[in-house]
């Protein structure tokens, strides 16, 4: 706005010096106010020229510096006198005042609330309006105080708290509404989506019983669950894998019980039960069908073979007077005598010779021909 008679100026809290744009008649004219407070020359202000003030103390930050021409309005400053002699400098100090007074006037009318030429409107250029009473009627400008303290509640200030803090996640929403636009133009398809993936996620975790229609989840089918655990021909991988405890479905048991199990129902045998020996691994207990297991076969026959130590006596150039364990010879002993090269049998009292045609080599094949009479 340009001032005919008026300065404005913002305190910075170091500047004193500050310029006069208007003449002036008398520095008695000169009006000084900060902050709407007047000045007095001399205590708080001087004129180091005609167009400038100084201040003693530098107006503070953001302080208000107003610098008015007020010309005296209450008495004129030349009263003419009939038969006076009209000079140029009465003339003009009478017109310079009533100049000043009109100049004066029309700062303090632009200075108003004006209606604005481009809006039709009352315009307060950007400036606060101060002192404003509090509405009583319905189109009552309303002050800051009647908003505050009379026309919000306590739970809208909070509100309104709330808004202020995340004003810039509002303003993010808004730098982003047309993606926000998008996905409420796709809401079906994102809520498709939701539903898909609590799906994906039943078919994945949900062990309660089905996720649709005979349907289980990978959950289920791997550790157990209602309808798969619960269900003649079901069965989870891990009861597939470890149960020892009951049939798995109606007929099958899982692997560890065919491995290492003794359940009763299980009438083929566990593969531990047919290395080791039937009903709670006793080597001495049919596995199945009247079978035994591996070690019984094994113990058979290592006892056979010690049983049949105990009969061929091996090679000897005398006839022996005892088994190999220290024993007392029995019926049926043999062993192969070396210096007549030929296999003897005890009849219970003597060795006799076994005659044979050619007994040539018989000496290197006795063991063979031994053990094949004993098997």
């Amino acid at each position: 706005m340009s001032y005919k008679a008026l300065t404005r100026y913002t305190g910075n809290g170091t500047q004193t010096t500050y310029t006069i744009d208007f003449t002036y008649r008398s520095t008695a004219d000169v009006v000084v106010k900060i902050n709407g407070v007047l000045q007095t020359i001399t205590t708080h202000y001087s004129f180091p020229s005609t167009s400038t003030i100084s201040f003693v103390t530098a107006p503070v930050a953001t302080s208000a510096i107003v610098i008015r021409r007020s010309t005296n309005q209450s008495a004129r400053l030349v009263d003419y006198t009939a038969g006076s002699v009209l000079k140029e400098s009465d003339l003009d100090t009478d017109s310079i005042q009533a100049f000043n007074m009109s100049q004066e006037a029309i700062d303090i009318a632009e200075d108003g609330i004006a209606i604005s030429d481009s809006t039709n409107q009352f315009d307060a250029t950007s400036l606060i309006v101060k002192n404003v009473a509090d509405p009583t009627s319905a189109q009552d400008a309303a002050t800051k105080n009647y908003i505050e303290n009379t026309w919000l509640t306590p739970t809208d200030k909070a509100t309104i708290t709330t808004v202020n803090s995340n004003l810039t996640s509002i303003n993010a929403v808004n730098n982003n509404s047309t993606n926000i636009n998008t996905v409420a133009t796709n809401i079906t398809d994102i809520q498709n989506a939701e539903e898909n993936a609590t799906l994906a996620q039943n078919y994945a975790l949900k062990v309660d019983g089905s996720v649709e229609s005979g349907k289980y989840s990978s959950k289920a089918w791997a550790v157990g669950g209602t309808g798969v655990t619960t269900t003649a021909g079901s069965g989870a991988a891990q009861e597939w894998a470890t149960n020892t405890t009951s049939q798995v479905n109606q007929n099958e048991y899982s692997a560890k019980e065919y491995a290492v199990g003794t359940q009763a129902g299980q009438s083929e045998g566990s593969a531990k039960q047919w290395a080791i020996g039937g009903s709670n691994f006793s080597t001495s207990t049919v596995v199945a069908g009247g079978l035994y297991s591996a070690k019984y076969y094994a113990e058979q026959a290592a006892a056979s073979k010690t049983e049949f130590s105990n009969v061929y006596h091996g090679v000897a150039s005398t006839d022996p007077t005892q088994d190999p364990d220290g024993s007392a010879l029995e019926a049926g002993d043999l062993y192969f005598n070396s210096s007549s090269s030929a296999l003897k049998y005890y009849d219970g009292s003597t060795w006799t010779a076994i005659e044979a045609t050619d007994t040539s080599g018989f000496a290197s094949n006795g063991f063979s021909i031994a053990m094949s009479i004993a098997l």
